[in-house]
């Protein structure tokens, strides 16, 4: 498959972001860190790393995909369909420390051009994937059992649990295929067979294309928030967010500021969201529709793309950011705490700054694990021993 010129300008646009600032030295930094790699995989003349990811039952999931590589080389947003290469998802076991056999979802074939992107360890024991360019499936780790679902399309991109174990998926943008069709994205809930079962599509403004990026599924209520680029006929990029009803139904209008860069509920409905106002970030933790606190994280500096935010079956937090730095929150005796560490990356991984990027990040009882973009490779530091603790709305 060729992509056309709309997929392009979406998928550019995808990856724009405001100017960020100047690394902060002061940052806690972790000179401790540890890193495993596990050997190259890919297509030929390709190099797939570690992104999405997801964890369950002591074994993190990611995707495999050469995308960044392949357009930081070109300029391509399409780079990685230019040769064939198998859809591949990850495996590596905290408890060992050791990379697992990746599942080979689709053996390399000449229409086989895209790769895993986001990942979702579901409770039914299946890890479900999405390609963006070539569809979206599921995969049974334990007998290697692969069920694709070619009905929902393309597009596809982050993935997340609803209710009655359904799984909710952004649809980026509609017309990949169809030249001259560029539209808006959408919100598309499967049942776990990956039958549809609803698709909602969403609209910023007149005159833009709204692209769905992230969607966040309170467990407690059902309520979803999701986030998306509004690119103007201009080329120009706006961010919004939208609150949606147990029913999907659009609950008030898009909010266009602060700019919402990842969200995430606890399984309590605890909602985690990084915002950037103007630069600067903050962490809006609320309970049910009211802000329970905010908290702040200082200047926007280089990387620092909040792409992820896993929470712990203890109720630890890890919000990942692209540049190394993992923001920590949890809740003991009725106060939240907060620790920051940043990762050190391998000496090829990077300068120049954006040339890897961390992902996921995951805590156990000892440790923080996060997915690097940099071939196939795992950062480990200890948790920090020093919290702060937060004053209530503060």
């Amino acid at each position: 498959m060729r992509l056309r010129g709309v997929a392009l300008a979406l998928l550019v646009a995808g990856c724009a972001s405001p100017a960020p600032r100047a690394a902060d030295p002061n940052r806690l930094r972790a000179p401790d860190t540890r890193i495993f790699r596990a050997p190259d995989v890919g297509g030929e003349g390709e190099r797939y790393s570690a992104w999405f990811a997801d964890e369950r039952d002591g074994v993190i999931y990611f995707g495999l995909s050469p995308f960044w590589t392949a357009l930081w080389a070109t300029g391509d947003p399409s780079a990685d369909l230019r040769v064939p290469g198998p859809h591949l998802i990850g495996r590596f076991e905290l408890a060992s420390e050791t990379f697992l056999p990746p599942l080979e979802v689709r053996a390399t074939a000449p229409d086989v051009r895209s790769s895993v992107w986001d990942v979702l360890a579901h409770p039914n024991g299946w890890i479900y994937y999405t390609t963006f360019f070539e569809g979206m499936g599921r995969v049974h780790p334990e007998t290697g059992q692969v069920e694709t679902f070619p009905a929902l399309g393309l597009g596809l991109n982050e993935l997340a649990l609803g209710p009655n174990g359904r799984i909710y998926v952004t649809r980026y943008g509609s017309g990949l295929a169809e030249p001259g069709q560029r539209g808006d994205g959408a919100i598309v809930v499967t049942s776990e067979s990956g039958l549809l079962l609803r698709e909602v599509p969403l609209h910023a403004r007149d005159g833009a294309v709204t692209a769905v990026k992230s969607i966040a599924v309170d467990p407690s209520s059902g309520r979803a928030i999701a986030n998306a680029d509004v690119i103007g006929s201009d080329g120009r990029v706006a961010f919004a967010r939208f609150w949606l009803g147990r029913d999907l139904s659009l609950v008030g209008a898009p909010i266009f500021e602060p700019e919402l860069l990842f969200v995430a509920f606890a399984p309590d409905g605890r909602m985690y969201a990084v915002e950037d106002e103007s630069g600067h970030l903050q962490l809006e933790l609320r309970g049910g529709v009211r802000v329970a606190e905010t908290l702040d994280l200082g200047e926007r500096h280089d990387s620092d793309f909040a792409q992820d935010i896993q929470i712990a079956a203890d109720g630890t937090a890890a919000i990942a950011f692209w540049s190394g730095r993992v923001e920590l929150v949890r809740e003991r005796d009725g106060r939240v705490e907060r620790a920051s560490l940043v990762l050190e990356k391998p000496a090829d991984c990077g300068p120049p700054p954006g040339r890897s990027l961390v992902y996921s990040a995951f805590t156990t009882e000892t440790d923080v694990f996060a997915t690097l973009f940099c071939g196939v490779t795992i950062l480990r530091a200890p948790l920090p021993t020093v919290w702060s603790r937060i004053a209530p709305g503060g």
